[in-house]
């Protein structure tokens, strides 16, 4: 794929049985989409905001940027995200990012390990696409820093936690976030950081996955879905609901991002565990069969919660499909593409997809698009 006129064509990734003919398309609308939400979301400074709620920045929309301009080759924008995001969120003193800014100044010092672990994997790959050791060492000194403030040991096994402040919950214990963990992340976090042992979470983050997947919460059993948040025993290594957070049993706007986060380490890594786990995921295939549609958030039994289409959704949801499913892949591709809406007929000139303010949505349609098309890569292998 073009990088917006400042790279080279992205090398594809492993094929995705998505139909062949519409991957132009679909690179030309990721190609569009980038420069819209250049446009509307991120300011001149470096800052992203989210205008659905009230301009804020968070550490994720910070994290989403920097992967999404260096898989673009974006290094102007990839330097301008990266310098505000460390002037302005990596101020709490121990390496990781503040993960939310508002009014000025930080509003919540507290980290979470998705969006340090994205920012590290992006500062990883741009160092080597762009030809910046600085950045390498950056991305060393926030890795260091998850390894020391949200990597957790539990009877033996090293889990990342949510954040520093979820390694600290006594009870019911340290609090997971399952589509936190980037196993592909930790393949490249290994090959570049022989200080710690980032292998060990590979494993974990499969183990854990499966046990928050299949355990009964809350005296509710599992259908096969991940839950948004869980918490593990400390004493036991058992896994249990976190009753703090609202939903925090169901398969909702976290969860869902399980599916793209696992379906990579099986298109990269050809991950045996990654390709098992999606395979035993089945309900929501059994979903798309017989409805032609997935709802947004569904309980930890199946019963649905919410019932409407959010292209959001799919943006995850499709890298179960991606792996176990190609033909319905193609199907819910279709439904990402009908949400596009081109520069030309948008009312700001910028194209977007579904909702034009919504900065959520933005960046998993694009990345569930990117992902069914093959353009995203392991850049540290693959080079640039």
């Amino acid at each position: 794929m073009a990088a917006c006129g400042t790279g080279p064509a992205v090398p594809a990734s492993t094929p995705t049985g998505v139909v062949p003919a519409l991957k132009d398309r679909v690179h030309s609308v990721l190609d569009a989409a980038w420069a819209g939400y250049k446009t509307v979301f991120i300011e001149p400074d470096g800052r992203v905001i989210d205008p659905t709620r009230g301009g804020i920045t968070t550490s994720e929309g910070q994290g989403y940027a920097l992967l999404r301009a260096v898989w673009m080759g974006d290094q102007q924008v990839f330097d301008t995200v990266w310098h505000w995001t460390e002037m302005n969120l990596e101020t709490r003193g121990d390496g990781l990012f503040a993960s939310l800014w508002s009014g000025g100044k930080v509003a919540d010092r507290n980290s979470a390990s998705d969006a340090d672990s994205d920012i590290a994997l992006a500062l990883l790959y741009a160092a080597r696409k762009f030809a910046a050791n600085a950045l390498h060492l950056d991305a060393l000194r926030v890795l260091d820093a998850i390894w020391q403030s949200e990597v957790v040991s539990i009877n033996g096994m090293n889990v990342l936690t949510a954040g520093n402040w979820a390694k600290t919950q006594v009870s019911p214990g340290p609090v997971i976030n399952p589509s936190y963990f980037a196993p592909y992340a930790y393949r490249t976090f290994a090959r570049e950081d022989a200080a710690h042992p980032w292998t060990t979470l590979i494993d974990s983050s499969y183990a854990v996955l499966g046990q928050c997947t299949s355990a009964t919460l809350d005296g509710t059993a599992g259908v096969g879905l991940p839950p948004n948040w869980c918490a593990i025993s400390r004493s036991t290594g058992a896994i249990v609901s976190f009753p703090t957070i609202a939903g925090a049993d169901d398969y909702g706007y976290d969860a869902f991002r399980v599916m793209w986060r696992i379906a990579l380490d099986a298109l990269w890594n050809h991950e045996a565990r990654a390709r098992a786990y999606l395979n035993g995921s089945a309900f929501l295939r059994a979903q798309w069969s017989s409805k032609r549609m997935l709802d947004p958030v569904y309980a930890h039994d199946g019963a649905v919660i919410s019932s409407y289409d959010d292209p959001t959704l799919y943006g995850g949801d499709i890298g179960n499909f991606i792996v176990t499913d190609p033909a319905g892949a193609s199907e819910i591709e279709q439904v990402l593409l009908a949400s596009f809406h081109p520069a030309a007929s948008a009312p700001s000139a910028s194209a977007y997809f579904g909702d034009p303010q919504n900065y959520f949505e933005q960046n998993w349609v694009w990345f569930g698009l990117a992902l069914s098309s093959g353009v995203l890569v392991d850049l540290d292998r693959a080079g640039s």
